[in-house]
């Protein structure tokens, strides 16, 4: 079986990394993989990952979505590669397979909806003519149960098209302290990861802090991600208004995610909307109590005072209520950290990802 993955970008994010994974777990189950990416991104390119790990990579030059030769382009790397399936992942991408479709390329198409466009998407504009795409494909595959339902109620794809697969991750890269911290209690570090923009739910996390630091006063909140749209300016404002300098730190992209997460005591995620949440299940998998938002698809990875705390969105003084419930008992924490991994081993691991796919695929071809 050999499968052609079509993406937007290679720059270090989560469909990107979900992608790298799947194909090197496609690679161990002796199925043949190529990938192609439309455009260059705003973070760390991930190609030299991708062909270290044998898989071939093939720049189609979309950086302009106007310039519409790299689809010429596309069609003649489709037809030189003659895959048993094409599979697409994200709009843009998306796009260009159903207009390969229509342009004669008769091989069987999976798309993958890595997210819940309709809230803060900016081209959500488009939703109407993304639907239409997605209900042409052969098969829809959805990265959470949330996913597939409002790919099925709001967007209207026939439910029969859908597939829920959860992402899973390499759980041994990420290496966790088997012990409790000593000496951590009144100074812990709570880290968070994710893009740099209101939707991750940033200022939230940076608004609970003074609260927080009432009861905590060494602790800090480290905020890793890349800022593609120039939105720290607006969180370091917020940072110094409050008062918080030194004690919430913006360190920028960092490419060791397991040491990082290894280094903290607690995870706290605040998104506003999520099509999974891939770094909840990386820190679950590093041991790591979590506090996060209360949202679909998060609720079907947190188990609520189990595997750590939900807290309402954009709700500061609840994120903060419920991050000192978790520092205030260090047994908890550590007996949270081991649930979430017990559960990331469980159900989010790559093997298992790969296997539900590839049964996807046979399905298609079948």
């Amino acid at each position: 079986m050999k499968i052609l993955h079509l993406i937007n970008t290679l720059s270090a994010g989560g469909a990107e990394l979900h992608l790298l994974t799947l194909c090197r777990y496609l690679k161990q189950a002796g199925v043949e993989v190529v990938v192609g990416y439309l455009k260059e991104g705003r973070s760390k390119p991930l190609r030299q990952e991708f062909e270290a790990n044998g898989v071939p990579v093939n720049p189609l030059g979309g950086d302009s979505v106007w310039n519409v030769r790299y689809f010429a382009r596309a069609r003649r790397w489709v037809v030189r590669e003659q895959p048993d399936i094409l599979h697409t992942h994200l709009p843009r991408a998306d796009l260009v397979g159903r207009l390969l479709k229509a342009a004669g390329v008769c091989i069987p198409w999976v798309v993958s909806v890595h997210g819940i466009y309709s809230k803060h998407w900016r081209g959500k504009w488009s939703l109407p003519f993304f639907s239409y795409i997605w209900r042409r494909a052969d098969a829809v595959i959805a990265i959470s149960h949330a996913v597939k339902e409002w790919l099925v109620i709001e967007r209207e794809i026939p439910q029969v098209k859908v597939h829920v697969v959860h992402y899973g991750i390499e759980i041994d890269r990420f290496a966790y302290h088997q012990q409790p911290r000593q000496g951590r209690e009144g100074s812990p570090i709570i880290g968070t990861i994710g893009r740099l923009e209101p939707i991750k739910g940033h200022e939230t996390l940076i608004q609970a802090m003074p609260l927080v630091l009432q009861r905590y006063p060494q602790a800090r909140l480290l905020i890793v991600g890349h800022d593609p749209y120039g939105y720290g300016a607006s969180l370091r404002g917020l940072i110094q208004s409050l008062g918080l300098d030194g004690k919430v730190q913006l360190l920028g992209f960092v490419e060791d995610i397991p040491s990082f997460l290894n280094d903290i005591d607690l995870f706290v995620f605040a998104s506003r909307s999520e099509g999974f949440g891939q770094v909840l299940i990386e820190a679950m998998a590093a041991g790591k109590p979590v506090v996060a938002s209360r949202i679909p698809p998060i609720t079907e990875i947190v188990l609520d005072g189990e595997t750590g705390f939900l807290a309402p969105p954009e709700q500061p003084e609840a994120f903060a209520q419920a991050i000192l419930k978790v520092l205030s008992d260090h047994k908890r924490m550590y007996r949270m950290g081991q649930a979430g991994r017990q559960r990331v081993e469980e159900y989010f691991n790559a093997k298992r990802m790969t296997e539900e796919i590839v049964k996807i695929y046979q399905r298609v071809l079948g």
